[in-house]
């Protein structure tokens, strides 16, 4: 339907009497719920997504120096699935609160440390407080959006489009709160 510009809508006003300043009368009501509206989305800032890539970064530190004093480190051989004369290592790191696990790839000179899992049960530094052991999952949605990947015990993304499906990030819940959280990075 084209424009009209001839058509007037009807005006309703429960004010009598003519407006004597400026911004009263029939836009007066629209104008003030505008601007409490504005002002209480300024006192209620949302807190901005948080890119995935940023979060990646941190479990890989995490992974990198997991911690001072290990309570335990396990290592097994692992037999490397492109040369049966090379045989590769699994580290385990079991920290207070988390473990990291480390793939050593061996076929390498020098031998090539590939981060494999993070898995945290306690609240770390590195996180920011809402994204932390702890959090509800409104707070992880609210910062990440909708999980990117099905899992019916977690909220869990995708760590890259662009990556094998074993780059994920999940945030895993019990009775709607983050009871762990986990990097899990695909090695081959």
């Amino acid at each position: 339907m084209p424009y009209r510009s001839d058509v007037r809508l009807p005006f309703v006003s429960s004010a009598r009497a003519t407006p004597s300043r400026p911004g009263a009368g029939r836009f007066g009501a629209l104008s003030l719920l505008l601007a409490a509206t504005l002002a209480a989305g300024c006192a209620s800032k949302p807190v901005p997504p948080m890119p995935l890539e940023s979060l990646e970064d941190v479990g890989r530190k995490i992974a990198e120096r997991p911690c001072e004093n290990p309570d335990h480190i396990d290592t097994r051989p692992q037999p490397n699935l492109h040369d049966p004369k090379v045989t590769d290592e699994v580290i385990e790191t079991h920290c207070p609160g988390w473990v990291v696990t480390v793939y050593v790839a061996n076929g390498t000179q020098p031998p090539k440390l590939l981060p494999a899992s993070v898995q945290l049960t306690v609240k770390h530094p590195r996180l920011p407080q809402d994204l932390q052991v702890g959090s509800s999952a409104a707070q992880v949605l609210a910062r990440l959006g909708p999980p990117t990947v099905r899992d019916p015990a977690a909220l869990a993304y995708r760590l890259g489009w662009d990556r094998p499906d074993g780059d994920v990030l999940r945030f895993i819940l019990r009775q709607g709160q983050v009871a762990a959280i986990e990097w899990a990075w695909y090695v081959d």
